[in-house]
């Protein structure tokens, strides 16, 4: 583009201010945006006018970021942007979404970073205020960054991902024009055919649960370092964990065969996204540079909720549907609610609010790619 690209970023979490921060350092005039519930989230920013970031930067740069705007007002904030992103976890699409939705324009293209089914949660929505043709809605199957906020507006960017981010668009008519824009600033981005991509090939639904199911005691019982809970999740990781994350590919690949989607293991993806490689994935993740972050429990009950409730539930539908029997996925939701206390399936997204329900394969791909049964 002739002129700097202009982003809002949505959320002053971790990711949001990683992608805040690094899309300034590249030439970007960016507004982080934060609902007004946590605006004490963002004050530290607010009374910098940016953040400080250090890491393993997309632009090769670090220091302060000076921000065009930081702002609890969403139409303020989404006002003559060419790209709004999404940064938030699952659980909180839907009051971005609710913010923002009214402010956008026509031509503007939104990004939810963090898919869960993104695109087809919020499509309805905007195509009751009229305003889903007038826009591109895509998503990414996961954050360009792994980072974390170490200190006030001061966030580290432990590793970025730099081989293979899917995006696609819904419907996938309209992935060209907004992977273009994307690709100035994040070139890793890669067109696939459709949101089943995305989702499917999520790195993170793997992961989580799987690991956490052999170590859940120490996890969210002990004390670390005076904190209740959590621990060095990744380099704490098992072989029985990498067993059943293998258990479930298998059912998550199957689903994906069934609906033309080209899946790898969990294993593998580690491999192409962050270099990561061992015996076993449990190996590959020990001797990571994942292995030395710490995960409070607060913060991995998020992980497991967003995975668990945002994305099982719904792939497990997806295989009764298409006739792919899914026990192992199916178990770890049992168990999961069962260790940890809470019901996942309850409040999940399931395949009617992603307007999949009562479909068959032929069906499901022609609905993803062109919007239309």
């Amino acid at each position: 583009m002739s002129q700097p690209l202009k982003v809002a970023v949505c959320g002053g979490g971790r990711g949001g201010t990683a992608i805040a921060a690094d899309l300034t350092f590249m030439g970007c005039k960016v507004n982080l945006f934060e609902i007004p519930k946590f605006k004490h989230a963002i004050e530290p920013i607010i009374q910098r006018g940016g953040i400080e970031l250090t890491g393993d930067t997309q632009s090769g740069k670090t220091g302060f970021a000076k921000l065009n705007m930081v702002t609890t007002n969403p139409r303020e904030a989404v006002k003559g942007m060419d790209l709004i992103m999404v940064t938030v976890p699952a659980f909180g699409h839907k009051a971005f979404f609710d913010a923002i939705a009214p402010h956008l324009e026509e031509g503007q293209n939104v990004l939810v970073n963090t898919c869960y089914w993104a695109c087809l949660r919020f499509a309805p929505m905007l195509k009751k205020l009229g305003i889903f043709d007038k826009i591109t809605l895509a998503e990414a199957m996961i954050l360009p960054y792994a980072s974390n906020i170490i200190g006030p507006a001061l966030t580290h960017i432990h590793r970025t991902k730099q081989q293979f981010i899917a995006l696609s668009a819904f419907p996938a008519t309209k992935t060209d024009e907004i992977l273009k824009m994307v690709k100035t600033v994040y070139p890793q981005h890669q067109k696939v055919p459709n949101v089943l991509w995305t989702n499917l090939g999520n790195l993170n639904t793997p992961i989580h649960a799987t690991l956490t199911i052999p170590i859940a005691g120490m996890l969210f019982d002990r004390f670390t370092d005076g904190r209740q809970g959590g621990a060095k999740f990744y380099g704490e990781a098992t072989t029985p964990g990498a067993r059943l994350c293998a258990a479930y590919d298998e059912e998550r690949i199957a689903i994906g065969k069934a609906l033309g989607v080209d899946l790898e293991t969990e294993e593998v993806m580690m491999y192409k996204l962050y270099g990561y490689k061992g015996k076993d994935l449990a190996e590959a993740m020990r001797k990571s540079e994942h292995a030395e972050m710490f995960t409070d429990v607060i913060f991995h009950h998020g992980l497991l909720e967003e995975d668990l409730r945002y994305f099982y539930v719904s792939l497990s539908q997806l295989g009764k549907q298409l006739g792919i029997p899914t026990p192992v996925t199916d178990s770890i939701l049992t168990v999961m609610s069962i260790m940890v206390g809470i019901d996942y399936r309850e409040g999940a997204t399931t395949l009617k609010d992603i307007g999949l329900e009562g479909l068959n394969k032929d069906q499901i791909v022609k609905f993803v790619t062109d919007g239309k049964v």
